[in-house]
């Protein structure tokens, strides 16, 4: 798989569910042991069987179905079998497209499997069915809440409790030239002033100065985010100074020559290929381009996404999966966390993690894998300040962000001005906050 930090949108976010209550599950989980002893089939209750001889049988389902990930998780459940011969794991990995409304149906249906993996900004939708297994009291020794990243912690919780554990994360942060710096006599800019000086020098020819992805989806949410959050804004409070600063700055970029019009349909990998082939003196992007640009062989280097001024932090919003267990009986909750436990063990996080292009979520396996990948450093440092994109809003998030993205299409493509776009995105956002 190309690692994304994020699914884009066109996918079906499910935005309300029914709460279910978790009488009502165990009432299900009872009725299924009671099946059981009858001999009965258990896939009414999601899939789970325990065999004559004791073994058990889990299922997962996640949505990684593309190289290099698939290949990576066969691998890992394949060897947790062989150090656990009493439990299998039976995997179904869904298209993308599909997976939030397959996982809809199952929480209608209560035939969640017993581990399902996420997108993060989807766990608060799902949690707050009442569906996922609150998971604070595991979260004890190597694996207690102070051992994360608190933005890596950010992603797995809703409304304050644990519902999930990260096995890696992702953010952004500014990829530049360094020929190009060098041949101008440039440093890497720290704060929007410097960002947009340098970018209108070395604006030429067929070569902009900056390349960020601005299209009408997902993408473009998350990477204006960093500009929304770092100067003080909110995704509830978009249209106040903090806001319009942010949409400005990068309206004035665009105004001035230094990004390309094209952004508002570049998805990231454009922007990376703009950057390959020396359209791009910089770019915004995140850690999976490594490896990508290695083979490309461009000189270039990597620093923190720069501040709105010098002394302030820039927030960036962070990707990844994350891994849950669905409510079931205690027998296969326990099972479930046992190998989600075993997966954040230092040894297959970190193995995973270098596959995806992913920070681990705990600071001690991220410094061992540091030691190794030194180019990570930039993206491991944001985890202290990043935050999920979900983080004040919920479950009312996808909605959300689609607000954002028509704003900054509507100001970035010159229709309206950035306070008229924002205005008018905040007004929805108001109702979406309401409703």
């Amino acid at each position: 798989m190309n690692p994304q930090p994020f699914k884009v949108a066109g996918q079906a976010y499910i935005t309300s569910q029914k709460r279910t209550s978790k009488r009502f599950f165990s009432l299900i989980s009872m009725s299924c042991l009671i099946f059981l002893a009858l001999g009965l089939l258990l896939s009414a209750c999601g899939g789970s069987a325990q065999s004559s001889n004791g073994k058990i049988e889990l299922t997962e389902m996640d949505y990684l179905g593309t190289e290099p990930a698939n290949t990576e998780i066969n691998k890992l459940i394949k060897q947790y079998e062989q150090e656990h011969p009493d439990v299998t794991i039976k995997r179904t990995a869904v298209p993308i497209g599909s997976f939030t409304t397959k996982v809809s149906q199952q929480v209608a249906s209560h035939t969640l499997p017993d581990i399902l993996v996420m997108d993060n900004p989807n766990l608060p939708t799902f949690a707050s069915t009442g569906a996922l297994t609150q998971l604070d009291s595991y979260l004890t020794g190597d694996l207690a809440s102070s051992k994360f990243y608190g933005g890596s912690l950010s992603t797995m919780q809703y409304q304050g409790k644990t519902y999930a554990v990260s096995t890696g994360n992702n953010d952004l942060a500014l990829y530049y030239n360094k020929k190009m710096f060098n041949d101008a006599g440039l440093k890497p800019p720290t704060t929007w002033a410097e960002l947009q000086a340098d970018a209108k020098a070395l604006t030429k020819g067929n070569t902009y100065g900056f390349a960020l992805s601005a299209p009408a989806t997902e993408e473009g949410s998350w990477q204006f985010e960093p500009y929304l959050w770092s100067n003080g804004g909110d995704l509830d409070k978009v249209d106040g100074p903090a806001g319009v600063g942010a949409l400005q700055f990068l309206t004035d970029m665009l105004k001035d020559g230094s990004l390309s019009k094209a952004s508002l349909n570049w998805g990231q990998a454009d922007v990376l290929t703009q950057f390959e082939e020396g359209h791009a003196a910089m770019m915004e992007n995140g850690p999976w381009d490594l490896s990508l640009l290695k083979q490309a062989k461009v000189d270039y280097g990597v620093v923190a996404l720069p501040a709105p001024s010098a002394g302030k932090k820039t927030v960036s919003p962070l990707g990844g999966e994350i891994w849950t267990i669905p409510q079931t009986d205690d027998t296969h909750q326990k099972a479930a966390w046992d190998f989600l436990n075993w997966l954040e063990q230092p040894k297959q996080i970190t193995d995973y993690d270098q596959v995806q292009g992913y920070i681990p979520p705990l600071k001690a396996a991220a410094q061992d894998l540091l030691k190794q990948n030194t180019e990570l450093q930039v993206f491991a440092d944001e985890l202290n300040n990043a935050q999920a994109r979900t983080a004040k809003v919920g479950e009312k998030y996808p909605n959300i962000s689609q607000q954002i993205w028509t704003a900054e299409q509507s100001a970035l493509s010159g229709s309206l001005s950035p306070q008229s776009a924002l205005t008018q995105a905040q007004q929805k956002i108001d109702a979406i906050v309401k409703g």
